[in-house]
């Protein structure tokens, strides 16, 4: 799946989490995360590098879900 402005970062995806994006400016990293393995659903939490912060964009108890979440904050 390809978002303008992003790139994935296979490398990084396995385990808990299932997509990784890095925005072109290195700045922003967002996750889509299987939290399942803790009783959880899935969660999309984007990283500010610079600022050292990690922001909740969306928790869902679908995976679909998840991934459609990130992409519309991606997109915005």
């Amino acid at each position: 799946m390809s978002i303008s402005g992003w790139r994935r970062r296979e490398d990084l995806e396995g385990g808990k989490q299932i997509r990784v994006w890095l925005s072109d400016g290195d700045d922003v990293e967002l996750y889509v995360e299987n939290l399942t393995y803790r009783g959880d659903g899935y969660a999309v939490y984007a990283y500010d590098v610079d600022a050292d912060e990690w922001n909740t964009i969306a928790e869902t108890d679908s995976r679909a879900t998840a991934v459609e979440k990130a992409t519309e904050w991606a997109k915005s």
